[in-house]
């Protein structure tokens, strides 16, 4: 397996920390299952995403690009 990890800008909200972030970082893996990409919040480092698609573009609001399955399961 191997990792690839880069740094995206954004000016947004963190949906779990509820923080403002300026910096995710993006790790991409590639194993035997496929190609991943792992998006963690620069700010509380936790996990926001894993998706088979990179995102090409940030929203000024990213919550609605994560799973709020997954920001809800984080917060508690």
């Amino acid at each position: 397996m191997t990792k690839d990890f880069e740094q995206i800008q954004v000016s947004t909200i963190c949906p779990i920390c509820n923080k403002s972030i300026s910096e995710i970082w993006v790790a991409k893996l590639d194993s035997v299952i496929g190609l991943r990409y792992v998006y963690i919040c620069g700010e509380c480092e936790n996990l926001l995403k894993i998706s088979k698609d990179k995102i090409a573009e940030f929203p000024q609001n990213i919550t609605s690009l994560f799973n709020k399955n997954l920001v809800s399961e984080n917060t508690n």
